[in-house]
């Protein structure tokens, strides 16, 4: 009868070990994510390789494309900063 009370205790002392550790990880979680949201700043993923903006660098380079017009394919294709 001894053996499965203090398997019990146990079990709540693990328990009760997880969850004070879990409050704070979260607490501080919702912190960054609360950050990351007011900080008004729009991450939009974009592959590593963007054929469509590589042929307009081309086109750019070559000439075929005035500087205006490839600033607007580029914004058009969702970048910001044109370098």
């Amino acid at each position: 009868m001894m053996v499965g009370l203090g398997a019990f205790v146990g079990l709540i002392v693990l328990l009760s070990v997880v969850a004070a550790l879990a409050v704070p990880v979260a607490i501080v979680w919702l912190i960054v994510v609360a950050i990351r949201n007011l900080s008004g700043e729009t991450r939009r993923p974009r592959p590593r390789y963007d054929p469509a903006a590589e042929q307009l660098r081309y086109r750019y380079a070559r000439g075929e494309i005035t500087e205006a017009e490839f600033e607007q394919g580029m914004r058009l294709l969702g970048y910001e900063r044109v370098s």
